[in-house]
């Protein structure tokens, strides 16, 4: 439920908001502009130019541009090949082979509570994972990291009926009265019959003494005696009034999730002299959305004047922050302009920043309300919410060792003059071929040209010419060649390709184009050359797993606190098998004392590196290595590694065989074969699936049995299902 503020609340917190806008403008116009440049090149759009008029970029060919004269001949030369994207989509898939995954750390290993909320913590950063399509994420990710250079990741927890629902308990506070019987001299509370209990313990008392005897008196004479302060007395009736809690009903809530999203400068605004997250005063996010879906979100924004001044057919949208609305327009648009959207402003503010505020009172008052920080919502300059909220719990910026800024250049700004100098040569080379075809001049007196219209040119034709008097006829014709291609412009030309790995990183062996030098034709060279290549991308990898982690020990302290009841997930196993998992709530009431990368910082292994270092262990000799390949549970990583469908791994039908039917005895109890154990004297029972002698190879399934009950699975059916672990 979002809280009310007042008017001078919602007025002063504008005030600081505006403060953060206005900061760094003038850096901010040249960013947006050079990202929108970079956005535009990877669409493709290579012929553009900047409109000092318009403050936009202009595509060249396009109708709508402005351009003198966009039909020209040059046109039609201009036939640009997009390297730009090419180069930096290679760098992106070498490192987006897999997602990292984290593994969580308890904050007391000798915690029972601890360790059990750390294991669970694993099982919800693989759920988040699923729930997030963590591969497109970490994809998206790398391409803002290309094109805009800084990226930050975002994690909010979202609740829909569609994630499903738990049942939630409505209790009642009720007052309620009741009576009790006290002494009237000290209050004590008295039971019915106490007096009489007295009475049995002095009569049963061994060795009664002089001092007993008065207290022995009284309570053979029927008085009232008080246990507590041994008083004669009358119980006094004492009404008392307390408040109990009970169930009055219940409601279907909807679940949540962990959202991870990635953004870059164009969607989120920070100052550019900060060198540290920890650094940062401010962040503000801003998207565009659709008119309705907003006010479907803050209805009391339903029908503001100011917004609906917005919602105009193709028109620059003007108003608040223009320029970066228009830096976040799709390419596709290309001069054009969306319609009925407005732009969702989220102010993610520290406290610090109130200090702004002249007025001491002001800034006092701020920091009461929100003692951790603000995260205020302006739809375009409306206000729409406010809450308390700190911007590390919601955010993680990539810090990159290699800048001495958040803010750092993109990896793909290296590449625009290679991307021009490209789209000029092969310009050059067209005009070049075309023009190189020469024209010939012809004497009408040794030619005759109406003669020569009307006559089909075949291969290898005669056609009646007369050569002039002492001349031959060669001399009646002459050819003019108009260009021809310099020898420099072809090595040049892959000079420039070859700039361009140099500098984006993005080598012929990462993608796994031809080799240039000594060696570099043979399989150790081109290995050595590509583990040289990666070597490049360890920093950018690194820079990125690191954020990771860090985003990651942020989300599962996040899931953990929306959980409502156990959670169930299906996985796959590598065998192909489907199993259970469960988050138990009970598991969640430990602490997490950090996140770690569970795999090392080297960069992944493809599934060519895994088939290639797979064949290496298959031809090995050594004994230990055939052992473990000989393990039933590595039967479908071999089969996977070698990428062959048909292909049969021995023993792997035993292998599934037995996971089957380990689901049904885990559904089933053992049977009583109704004879007694002459050693134990218990019942004799047996399994529900029987062991087939014949066909069934021991060694293989039960291994799989025994790694089964070793497993979590297995310690976890132990508990819950100690019949069906038995069987």
């Amino acid at each position: 439920m979002t809280k009310e503020y007042s008017e001078d609340v919602k007025i002063l917190l504008k005030t600081v908001y505006d403060d953060c806008v206005q900061e760094d403008q003038s850096v901010r116009e040249r960013q947006i502009r050079k990202w929108r440049q970079l956005k535009l090149l990877w669409e493709g759009y290579n012929r553009i130019w900047f409109s000092e008029v318009a403050h936009d970029w202009r595509i060249v060919g396009n109708s709508n541009a402005g351009t003198e004269d966009d039909d020209n001949d040059q046109a039609y030369y201009d036939k640009p090949v997009n390297i730009f994207k090419a180069y930096l989509e290679s760098i992106i898939a070498a490192l987006s082979v897999t997602v990292p995954p984290i593994k969580c750390i308890p904050d007391d290993a000798d915690d029972t509570l601890d360790n059990a909320t750390a294991k669970a913590g694993d099982k919800i950063a693989q759920l988040v994972y699923r729930h997030n399509n963590a591969p497109i994420i970490w994809l998206h990710s790398l391409f803002v990291f290309c094109t805009e250079g800084m990226t930050a990741f975002k994690v909010s927890k979202k609740f829909d009926k569609k994630y499903g629902t738990y049942k939630k308990e409505i209790i009642e506070n009720v007052e309620e009265e009741t009576e009790s019987l006290v002494c009237t001299e000290c209050g004590f509370p008295i039971e019915p019959g106490q007096s009489q209990g007295l009475l049995d313990q002095e009569i049963d008392k061994f060795g009664p003494g002089q001092e007993d005897v008065e207290i022995h008196s009284l309570l053979a004479q029927g008085h009232e005696i008080c246990p507590q302060c041994s008083m004669t007395m009358m119980p006094q009736l004492k009404k008392e009034k307390f408040i109990t809690t009970r169930i009055v009903g219940s409601t279907q809530e909807p679940k949540g999730r962990i959202c991870i999203e990635s953004f870059g400068g164009l969607y989120v605004k920070i100052p550019n002299y900060c060198k540290t997250q920890a650094s940062l005063p401010y962040l503000i996010y801003s998207n565009e959305f659709d008119y309705s879906s907003v006010i479907e979100r803050f209805e009391h924004l339903h029908g503001n004047k100011s917004l609906a001044k917005r919602l105009k057919v193709g028109q620059n949208p003007g108003g608040y922050e223009y320029y970066a609305q228009w830096g976040r327009l799709s390419p596709q648009y290309q001069g054009e302009y969306p319609v009925n959207v407005v732009t969702v402003n989220e102010a993610y503010i520290r406290k610090s920043k109130f200090n702004i505020l002249p007025n001491k009172e002001d800034v006092k008052r701020l920091k009461d309300l929100f003692p951790d920080g603000v995260k205020v919502t302006f739809v375009d300059d409306q206000f729409a919410e406010a809450c308390n909220e700190c911007l590390d719990d919601t955010w993680t910026l990539t810090e990159n060792p290699l800048s001495d800024y958040l803010h750092f250049e993109p990896l793909g700004n290296t590449l625009v003059s290679v991307q021009d100098i490209t789209n000029d040569l092969i310009s050059l080379i067209l005009q070049t071929i075309e023009h190189g075809i020469g024209q010939t001049f012809a004497d009408p007196a040794v030619l005759n040209f109406n003669a020569y219209q009307q006559t089909e040119t075949l291969p290898g034709g005669v056609f009646p010419a007369t050569p002039k008097s002492g001349k031959s006829l060669q001399e009646g014709f002459h050819e003019l060649r108009t260009a021809t291609l310099s020898s420099e412009v072809m090595p040049f030309s892959g000079y420039i390709q070859s700039m361009g790995q140099t500098v984006s990183g993005a080598l012929p062996s990462i993608f796994g184009g031809e080799q240039q030098g000594a060696g570099g034709d043979t399989a150790s060279g081109y290995s050595q050359s590509k583990a040289g290549a990666l070597q490049r991308l360890q920093n950018t990898w690194k820079l990125f797993t690191i954020t990771w982690k860090e985003t990651m020990g942020k989300v599962v302290p996040l899931y953990i606190s929306i959980v409502q009841e156990d959670e169930r997930e299906v996985q796959r196993t590598d065998d192909g098998n489907f199993i259970n998992t469960f988050i138990k709530k009970a598991d969640l009431e430990g602490k997490i004392g950090k996140v770690e990368l569970e795999a090392n910082e080297n960069l992944p292994m493809t599934w060519a590196q895994k088939k290639d270092l797979m064949m290496t262990l298959l031809q090995a000799t050594n004994p230990k290595i055939m052992e473990l390949l000989n393990a039933p549970e590595n039967a479908s990583l071999i089969h996977e590694a070698l990428g062959l469908v048909d292909f049969y791994v021995p023993n792997e039908d035993s292998v599934i065989k037995q996971y089957d039917e380990l689901k049904l005895l885990l559904n089933s109890e053992p049977i009583p074969t109704g004879q007694i154990d002459p050693l134990t004297g218990q019942p004799q029972e047996m399994p529900s699936v029987e062991i087939d002698p014949d066909y069934d190879i021991h060694p293989v399934e039960f291994e799989i049995v025994r790694k089964w009950a070793c497993s979590e699975a297995g310690q976890q059916a132990k508990m819950d299902n100690p019949a069906g672990y038995k069987n």
